[in-house]
């Protein structure tokens, strides 16, 4: 029988997990009302911030949760080999100018692989997109896994 383990990522197995990733959900609150919701992402090991492209059509409730919010979670989260592995990033954000970004930055955000279709009934002008940066403030992971995990199939 298989025995369940679990086992926290150290710092290199954080990076190289985000690193090798590029969604995650973004949980935001406003008083008692939660609000969840998945983005692409771009990762910085050097000071271990999150960046975000986030689009906000007029009367965005992305919008209006982000600016209520003070404290955020960011989940990023894969079934691998090893188990479940996911990585909780706690902290801050900021909304960026164009200006402010680096250009190593520029070039991983627009390389995310973000898939573009209609959501609404809103011509995709409406929206504005902005580039926003998770200040972390708490970083972990774990791996959960099997003893003896059968090969997946898909």
């Amino acid at each position: 029988m298989a025995r369940k383990t679990a086992k926290e990522m150290d710092a290199l197995e954080i990076d190289e997990f985000l690193e090798s990733q590029q969604t995650g959900v973004l949980a935001l609150a406003n008083d008692d009302d939660a609000y969840a919701v998945p983005l692409s992402f771009a990762y910085d090991d050097e000071d271990r911030s999150v960046y975000l492209r986030l689009g906000f059509a007029p009367g965005s409730q992305k919008q209006r949760y982000l600016e209520a919010t003070d404290h955020v979670s960011f989940v990023v989260y894969d079934d691998t080999d090893e188990g479940w592995k996911s990585v909780l990033v706690e902290g801050t954000v900021t909304m960026l100018s164009h200006d402010s970004l680096d250009a190593a930055i520029v070039e991983v955000m627009e390389g995310l692989d973000i898939p573009y279709f209609q959501v609404h009934s809103r011509p995709a002008t409406d929206i504005q997109f902005n580039v926003a940066c998770i200040e972390p403030t708490r970083v972990s992971g774990i791996i959960e896994g099997y003893s003896h995990r059968k090969e997946r199939t898909r």
